[in-house]
């Protein structure tokens, strides 16, 4: 259902209004509001809207809206107009806007740019997507060490028209070198003959450029942060990243690792242009890792032929062992990289303890389903008037308890192994681990009727 202020913002077209009522209605809507109405509108709308709003106003509503959406408004602005857009948005946007274009459309808008834009913008080049370098912003307070009370509040004000967040202060000395930070409750309620240095926070909390965006966000989560200083290593302020980049990064991440649990290389899809094809090859990768696993499945099916054609009923309950394995590692899959994402197991006594845990719920699952099944199996089997009914419904129950107790236990080790190497333990992704896991249950499935069945008849 279309949210009902873009009809309220569609309607305002339709009055006879001037162009200053017009503006002074527009802005009364919140700018991520004027961003969902923008591309709703038509084309004709959107071009008396440009008319109507400077690009300051625009630029409120632009940096709201994805990538890909601001390029399509793009093909309907001026250059002029959209450099002016550019140049109003908090750096790490307008950087983020200017190396998704192409590398003469970049040369064309930096021309046209102011000189203190255009090198601010060209300096932030320099820091490799996805880092704290890449997401930090130059729109912060920063007040000297040495001043009183009173100065920083002077200063604080003149910089806060400028600045993203105000409400941490950022304390440095002469060169620039950060020394703490100071609240902005702890500034106004500070006497004005009292130095900032005497009441500043001096146990600081920075991340250098070059660290990466999750490692920023876990810090931001972890200290409850709403801003975060980035340093040189001489511990120079350079600039801080926001919680509006937090959250877009704890987002990203959370698709980023939904997609390879999945075994999905990417699961955003645009409607509008993503083909069969482009879908398929994001898929395809692990798709054929699998199919080569599913090989070794086949493979161990072939060397129990003899078991299979001796008893074929045991062949009736391996999707259901199957299932319940791969079930059951999944879920430990997903209780284990939680853990790790929150940092859980860092000590190797928390990791045995965990590795204990689950092989103890997979053991006593097992045992619980396993007697369950036995009664339901056997009484199956009889009806059904199948020989060997007793062996066959002890083979099912035992397997049970074996695969989900094996299955528990893989779905808990996989990515602490995977993650021992610094490699995300997302990638131990449910397919896989799952596909690991019927190899290991269909062995031990096969192994012990081998031995109970064939052994006995």
């Amino acid at each position: 259902m279309e949210n009902l202020y873009i009809e309220e913002i569609k309607k305002l077209f339709d009055l006879e209004l001037s162009n200053d009522v017009l503006r002074e209605k527009i802005l009364d809507f919140h700018p991520y509001e004027l961003s969902e109405a923008i591309v709703e509108l038509s084309e004709s709308q959107r071009l008396d809207l440009y008319t109507i709003l400077s690009a300051e106003d625009i630029s409120y509503a632009i940096s709201h809206l994805e990538i890909e959406k601001v390029f399509e408004l793009f093909e309907e602005m001026k250059p002029r107009y959209i450099v002016n857009i550019i140049q109003q948005l908090d750096i790490d946007d307008a950087v983020d806007i200017m190396l998704a274009l192409p590398e003469e459309e970049q040369a064309g808008y930096l021309k046209l740019m102011d000189k203190d834009n255009r090198e601010e913008i060209k300096g932030m080049f320099q820091y490799k997507e996805d880092t704290a370098g890449a997401m930090m912003t130059t729109g912060y307070i920063e007040v000297d060490v040495e001043d009183t009370v009173s100065i920083a509040m002077k200063k604080m004000i003149d910089q806060a028209v400028d600045a993203e967040t105000i409400y941490t202060i950022y304390v440095v000395d002469k060169k620039n070198k950060l020394m703490g930070t100071l609240s902005l409750r702890e500034l106004i309620l500070a006497r004005k003959g009292q130095f900032v240095k005497d009441i500043m926070n001096q146990r600081l909390i920075t991340v250098r450029t070059g660290a990466d965006q999750e490692v920023v966000a876990d810090l931001a989560m972890d200290y409850d942060f709403t801003s975060i200083p980035v340093v040189d290593h001489l511990n120079k302020l350079l600039g801080i990243v926001t919680i509006d980049d937090i959250i877009d990064v704890i987002e990203e991440e959370a698709v980023e690792d939904y997609s390879r649990l999945a075994a999905v290389s990417d699961v955003d899809i645009d409607s509008d242009t993503e083909t069969i094809w482009m879908s398929a090859k994001k898929r395809l990768p692990w798709l054929l890792i699998l199919s080569v696993l599913g090989f070794l499945t086949s493979t161990i099916i072939a060397q129990f032929e003899g078991t299979l054609n001796a008893v074929p009923t045991i062949a009736l309950f391996m999707p259901m062992i199957l299932g319940m394995a791969g079930n059951t590692g999944t879920q430990s899959l997903a209780v284990t990289i939680r853990g790790l994402n929150d940092r859980q197991f860092d000590e190797k006594s928390q990791i045995v303890k965990h590795l204990v845990r689950e092989v103890g719920t997979g053991l006593l699952n097992g045992v619980l389903i396993g007697i369950i099944l036995f009664g339901v199996s056997y009484v199956f089997l009889r009806v059904s008037g199948i020989e060997h009914a007793l062996t066959i419904t002890q083979v099912v129950s035992l397997s049970i308890v074996v695969s989900l107790t094996v299955a528990t236990f893989s779905g808990a080790l996989i990515p602490i192994i995977i993650n021992s190497f610094n490699i995300d333990p997302a990638v131990a992704s449910g397919p896989f681990v799952t596909m690991v896991i019927d190899i290991i249950a269909l062995s031990v499935y096969f192994l012990l009727a081998t031995v109970l069945i064939i052994t006995t008849i």
